[in-house]
């Protein structure tokens, strides 16, 4: 399931309120910081003073999303860098796994403003990259259809409860059509 929007920061901080309010989902970072581990958020408060969830470009702000119904388990796997290309450091993390439900915030860069966007991978997709992506763990140890009813469940309550409106099917929340009324452009 994939599933693109268009969010103001008001916007993504109900989304997060959502998340944290009314479902079991643990929200993890995709990607560590240079030189540190993954951070696991359990308020908006802690995500809304780490991160700006305003401005940057397409996926400024990156989520892994996941609860124990969903079986399987987040890996978060060590990567190794060249600290001649990032300012001195050596790895960072990623949190990998073929159920994770990912949650990537656009943000608002030279008067545009990036779609957001949720989705994962079905059954069916990670049976077929299984064998060449070792890393991500079995498919089988995963829950697809809690997979699915939670994706369904977070989509429903953006597409359908926060989104105004909709150019074709991507939803426009109250916040992006705000800032498209002052000029900002949605791509």
């Amino acid at each position: 399931m994939n599933y693109n929007f268009f969010a103001g920061k008001a916007d993504k901080l109900k989304i997060l309120d959502f998340i944290f309010r009314n479902t079991d989902l643990q929200v993890y970072d995709s990607y560590s910081p240079y030189g540190q581990g993954i951070c696991q958020y359990k308020t908006v408060n802690e995500i809304s003073s780490k991160f700006d969830l305003e401005n940057g470009d397409k996926f400024a702000v990156a989520f892994q999303l996941w609860t124990p119904r969903h079986k399987g388990k987040p890996l978060f796997r060590k990567i190794d860098l060249n600290p001649k290309y990032c300012k001195g450091h050596t790895f960072r993390y990623s949190t990998q796994g073929w159920g994770l439900i990912q949650l990537y915030f656009g943000g608002l860069k030279n008067s545009e403003l990036n779609q957001s966007h949720i989705g994962h991978f079905d059954e069916s997709g990670a049976l077929k990259n299984e064998i060449s992506t070792t890393f991500n763990g079995k498919v089988n140890a995963w829950d697809w259809t809690e997979i699915q009813a939670t994706s369904r469940k977070l989509k429903y309550q953006i597409h359908t409860k926060l989104a105004t409106r909709r150019i074709g099917s991507v939803g426009i929340l109250s916040g992006a059509e705000q800032l498209e009324t002052q000029g900002i452009k949605l791509i």
